[in-house]
């Protein structure tokens, strides 16, 4: 989905990728240009043109990038709220799970544990590669089988065990929610047609350079470096389990923790 060296990089470092490569292009692009007109004179410079194509160019590209930025963070908190509601799914399992109360009923409670403890263990740490864990699809399978052995004798029972099938539904579709979730990045052709842009960019602004002031060089430089910085922003937001701004799996966490606390009470009722 993106090369591997990005997964090691922090917050801060992929923010500063973007601006620290397009200032080093545009040094080396700017004094070739300069040099190479000096001796061959092959430019007719007109700054009217490359100001109004500078402007143009700008302006397009603040729209677009603020644009998307505004809709990678409606889809990162997207992605949280789906993580938040597959963990209530796992706790509404468990309570139709302890109501039933049978002995398959709480064997499909302790594959439920194990299961839930699948997703942080073997699962997590690979969402970054695009897909889910064949460890944690076995632990879900395990909750199904046992779920399945659950043998309701009275309407009562019945009707439980109707919720529970609801609750357990509820569980796989927050898991199949949340996988497909690491897919909802931007496509890669929006960052090479971003890339290819700002690459224009810094061509047009190496060309406005040629002719160079001490406030034209700022204001270049400063436009283009917070230009990279929103294509920075949108990476860090887009790929939510890479660098420090991640999703978590905090919600996952204390309800895994809630359930082991609560087996053992568990346990102690039975005997």
């Amino acid at each position: 989905m993106y090369p591997s060296f990005i997964e090691r990089l922090s917050d801060l470092q992929l923010l500063l990728l973007f601006p620290v490569v397009a200032c080093l292009v545009l040094t080396l692009l700017t004094v070739a240009l300069r040099l190479a007109n000096e001796k061959l004179h092959w430019l007719d410079y007109d700054s009217d043109i490359v100001d109004t194509a500078t402007q143009n160019t700008m302006s397009g590209a603040y729209v677009v990038l603020g644009f998307v930025l505004a809709l990678v963070m409606a889809t990162a908190s997207g992605i949280d709220d789906k993580v938040s509601q597959e963990a209530q799914s796992i706790r509404g399992l468990n309570r139709m799970l302890i109501l039933d109360g049978s002995e398959p009923a709480l064997k499909a409670r302790q594959s439920l544990i194990d299961y839930a403890q699948s997703i942080l263990r073997d699962e997590w740490p690979v969402l970054r590669q695009g897909h889910g864990s064949s460890l944690t699809s076995s632990a879900l399978t395990g909750v199904f089988q046992n779920i399945d052995r659950i043998n309701p004798q009275t309407p009562e029972a019945v009707a439980v065990f109707g919720r529970i099938l609801d609750a357990a539904d509820r569980v796989a579709q927050g898991r199949n929610d949340r996988i497909l979730s690491v897919a909802t990045t931007l496509p890669g052709m929006f960052y090479t047609v971003s890339l290819l842009s700002i690459l224009g960019v810094i061509i047009i602004c190496a060309l406005r350079l040629i002719e160079a002031t001490t406030l034209r060089v700022i204001t270049l430089t400063v436009q283009l470096i917070m230009l990279t910085l929103m294509l920075g922003a949108i990476a860090i937001i887009d790929l939510p389990y890479l660098g420090d701004t991640r999703i978590s799996a905090e919600s996952l966490t204390t309800v895994y923790d809630a359930l082991v606390a609560q087996d053992p009470i568990l346990h102690q009722g039975e005997d």
